[in-house]
């Protein structure tokens, strides 16, 4: 305790210089101009590829006993600058969450109290569920899936056959609504098991459930997923009948799985059902 209490007093400078990086895209070094804050380590990990909304996440060796006094002493400064926001996700975990996204294709050079790291940033895969278009839309930077490689699964007599980057997908039920929000792939699992009772639900209940789930792209800690759904299938682009994940076809869960980076964007919204979506209005 007494090392988080002294971490408070030491400020952290964190000042981004750019370089040109490989294929022109922008080299991020990262110096510290600071001392101790008492830190364990630093993600994303040296040398690993990440997606473009990965955060920095900062471990202390002990608790922080003052939050807001670690928060001040922690300065985030980047060319061009960008503003973000610090998230607690343990009494000595912090993260740091950049309001924009880390260039795609890119090389970013952390030191942080003294510990050096690095990571790569893969192509922007973004993914956008749409709850009321019972939609789950993919670009990769900035395009849409599926315009050139890698090419979207082959499609087949669905909803929403032929639009670019559009994957029919199944999101929350009413009494088990899709949380609203804009996050990033935390972890990849082939396989996971999934049982409702972690989140209150026993098994043995009607809605209960102990199964496992194929290409599972977690979101949240609270274990929201983008994950295989078969027993879905004749729902995905009709309506929402998960309890709270967005279900996917086998193939196109595979394909996204295999597409997406730890660290990618998801983000979750409302929309508006394509049969009340009003006409376009008419540009004199």
């Amino acid at each position: 305790m007494r090392a988080a209490i002294r971490s408070v007093l030491v400020v952290i400078s964190i000042a981004v210089t750019v370089f040109a990086g490989r294929s022109g895209v922008t080299l991020m070094a990262v110096n510290n101009a600071g001392g101790n804050l008492g830190i364990a380590s630093v993600l994303p990990m040296r040398g690993a590829l990440v997606g473009v909304a990965h955060p920095v996440v900062i471990i202390f060796g002990n608790p922080v006993a003052d939050r807001q006094a670690v928060e001040r002493a922690i300065d985030v400064r980047s060319a061009p600058a960008r503003t973000g926001k610090f998230e607690w996700l343990d009494d000595n975990v912090v993260q740091w969450v950049p309001d924009r996204f880390w260039p795609a294709h890119s090389t970013v050079a952390l030191s942080v109290g003294g510990l050096r790291t690095n990571f790569e940033t893969g192509p922007a895969v973004v993914g956008v569920a749409d709850i009321a278009k019972h939609t789950f839309t993919v670009s990769i930077d900035g395009v849409p899936a599926g315009t050139g490689a890698p090419t979207l699964p082959t499609p087949h007599h669905r909803p929403h056959w032929g639009e670019e980057g559009v994957l029919p997908a199944s999101m929350g039920r009413p009494e088990f609504e899709t949380p609203v929000g804009t996050y990033h792939v935390i972890s990849k699992d082939r396989t996971v098991i999934m049982d409702s009772s972690s989140v209150g639900i026993p098994v043995d209940d009607p809605d209960g459930y102990r199964l496992p789930v194929d290409y599972a792209v977690r979101i949240t800690s609270r274990g929201l997923y983008v994950h295989s759904a078969p027993w879905a299938i004749r729902s995905m682009g009709i309506e929402n009948v998960s309890h709270g994940c967005i279900s996917l076809s086998p193939t196109d869960a595979e394909w996204y799985f295999n597409t997406v980076n730890v660290g990618d964007p998801v983000i979750v919204q409302e929309g508006v059902p394509a049969d009340e979506k009003e006409v376009d209005p008419v540009i004199p």
